[in-house]
């Protein structure tokens, strides 16, 4: 009974290959054609050019930073309507002159004009968000944000915002570039804080829809209406489009927004480790095959990295050409067995993956040996707050004339103390 069994099963199996053998043309149109069928249906719902505007563009809003003071203009920039509570999405630096302390206008495309307040800011991603004051007499049509994490290069992208004041315009372009890390603004470009700002924003998208002074803030969106980015900055040497153009994405902005609006901040999960990719240099002097990974250099004080007490900060010595000729410290190679080749790694992994608490597990290279290393993270903290706790743990000198006093309260002791 088996052997007849195992017969039958046999020639069923021949059947069939042969059925899919002399069919393997009509197979592979068939497969094909569905494949087909799926992206025209994809196709399908995506909006031409002139509709996409005529959806979205209602929503584009233009704000106008005014100084309380003065009165005076002081800065122009591009939002997004997020819901019908009236919260507007933003840049951090758009909103940034005078410490924030200012009065925002927000004018839609048909004209009409809003006072907003400003409910938080998050300088990490380099997003705000505002909330309109005013009595609102329009019906408010917030733009849905997309999933960023299924874009593509070549993708079709369109920018809407006020470059140079010129509100309602429109530029179209591809994705050029995913998960690139932007270098965060200097101190000397960061109104909000005197003090500098030493972090990257991690997991941009590039694209080469032109983006102009006074885009900052607006939609870069996909041909389904959706906004998959904010607009943030462009990489030119003489301030205006050059081709390139970043934005957040719009997974990012999901998680960081409704932070702020609930809290008026975001808590990004943090580490605390500085370093170098590992360069061929490296790679030959630890004797590496690859030249990935990232050697630890330094150890920020205080940070989840440090009070694991686990981690050990590497030194690199050069020679007078610059050339690296020794080098020693742990290498981190993989984050929750997700291989590392560069910081680029880590940081577009915490952002995505992961929160403040969590815990991460960092397989570290230590003196030719793989180690894992748990470790919990930390929210970052700003060397501004860092810089006010330190100087705040210093004692203050009592004074006896009243403008010493006052001095004292704004600025520097140092100086301050000249006038004595």
């Amino acid at each position: 009974m088996l052997i007849k069994i195992s017969v039958i099963l046999y020639l069923s199996s021949f059947i069939l290959l042969t059925f899919l053998s002399s069919n393997n043309n009509n197979t592979g149109y068939a497969l094909g054609q569905i494949s087909d069928n799926l992206l025209e249906q994809n196709k399908s719902n995506e909006l031409k050019i002139q509709d996409l505007f005529s959806q979205t563009s209602k929503s584009v809003v233009q704000i106008t930073i005014i100084d309380p003071l003065s009165n005076a203009q002081q800065g122009l920039g591009s939002g997004i309507l997020y819901d019908q509570d009236g919260h507007i999405i933003t840049n951090y630096h758009v909103v940034a002159f005078n410490e924030g302390n200012n009065n925002y206008l927000v004018t839609f495309s048909n004209g009409n004009s809003y006072q907003a307040k400003l409910v938080g800011h998050d300088p990490y991603s380099d997003l705000a968000v505002l909330k309109l004051s005013d009595p609102i007499d329009i019906v408010l049509s917030p733009i849905p944000l997309g999933n960023s994490s299924s874009l593509r290069v070549g993708d079709t992208v369109a920018a809407i915002g006020n470059p140079f004041g010129l509100s309602g315009s429109l530029t179209v372009g591809v994705v050029s570039g995913l998960g690139r890390l932007l270098p965060s603004t200097d101190g000397s470009n960061s109104p909000f804080s005197p003090f500098a700002m030493n972090f990257n924003i991690p997991d941009i998208i590039q694209t080469d829809a032109a983006i102009n002074p006074g885009n900052s803030g607006g939609p870069l969106l996909n041909l389904k209406g959706e906004v998959i980015g904010i607009n943030s900055a462009i990489y030119s040497n003489t301030g205006v489009n050059a081709g390139i153009g970043f934005a957040v994405p719009s997974n990012t902005v999901k998680k960081v927004v409704q932070s702020i609006i609930s809290s008026g901040k975001y808590l990004h999960p943090y580490l605390g480790v500085v370093g170098i990719d590992i360069t061929p240099q490296l790679a030959k002097i630890f004797g590496l095959n690859e030249s990935k990974g990232f050697l630890i250099t330094d150890i920020t004080p205080g940070s989840p990295a440090a009070k694991s007490g686990k981690l050990q900060k590497g030194t690199i010595t050069s020679n007078q050409r610059g050339e690296i000729i020794d080098s020693d410290g742990d290498i981190i190679v993989a984050i929750d067995d997700k291989e590392v080749r560069k910081i680029d790694d880590i940081l577009t992994y915490l952002e995505r993956e992961k929160e403040v608490g969590d815990t991460v597990t960092l397989k570290i290279l230590k003196n030719n040996q793989l180690e894992d290393v748990e470790i919990v993270l930390g929210p970052r903290v700003s060397e501004e707050s860092s810089v006010l706790q330190q100087y705040e743990k210093k004692p203050v000198p009592k004074q006896e004339d009243d403008f010493l006093a006052q001095c004292y309260q704004f600025l520097p002791k140092s100086l301050c103390d000249l006038l004595r």
